[in-house]
């Protein structure tokens, strides 16, 4: 595995060029692999974040990357909405379907906003049971777009500077989603509480 790590490192420069020479061919399969990462999710969604911005640069990655995302998490909203009185019965009595029905119900879009923004929440099962919910389609796609772009381009942001090779640009990076992370941690359980206890 090293091996192929090693390998992909040393040719980055002629994966870019390829995708430079084949820039449609590159932007589709790349916008295609982000929508089936959302809908079945073969890969974890950092991975392919981080390979927006290693691949395409992080202005561009994260525009790619982000118009994978919303086509995906459309496909999986009009899926749970169209098959919703079949596939609602196996999940009505599920502790997460009923954890985010209850913040919907108390915050709306305010709510979904945040567990969208929240690091490690399961956003793809989130747009499933979102399609469940009485929310329209606009509303919907609203609060995804704005609560999944942060994440999404600090991913392609570090992919960027992991490409580029520069130590004291990596380190930074690192510094910065660490903090990030870490006040996310000690405010973490304050989010949850005041989401689910509030009324």
């Amino acid at each position: 595995m090293f091996d192929s790590l090693l390998s992909f490192w040393n040719n980055r420069e002629a994966l870019r060029a390829f995708i430079e020479h084949y820039p449609y061919l590159g932007i589709f399969l790349f916008i295609g692999l982000q929508s089936l990462q959302v809908v079945i999710a073969p890969l974890p969604g950092e991975v392919t974040g981080f390979m927006a911005g290693f691949l395409f640069g992080a202005f561009k990655g994260f525009v790619l990357s982000m118009i994978g995302i919303v086509l995906g998490s459309s496909i999986a909203f009009y899926i749970a909405r169209t098959f919703s009185k079949k596939c609602l019965k196996n999940y009505e009595n599920s502790d997460k379907y009923l954890k985010i029905k209850s913040i919907f119900k108390k915050h709306g879009l305010t709510g979904i906003f945040l567990l969208y923004l929240f690091p490690g929440f399961p956003k793809d099962i989130l747009n499933y049971f979102l399609g469940f919910m009485p929310i329209t389609f606009k509303a919907f796609i609203f609060v995804c777009t704005l609560g999944r772009a942060p994440a999404t381009f600090a991913l392609a942001l570090q992919g960027d500077v992991i490409y580029q090779g520069s130590l004291q640009k990596i380190v930074l990076v690192l510094f910065l989603s660490v903090t990030v992370f870490l006040i996310y941690l000690l405010n973490r359980q304050k989010l949850q509480n005041w989401l689910e206890t509030t009324t």
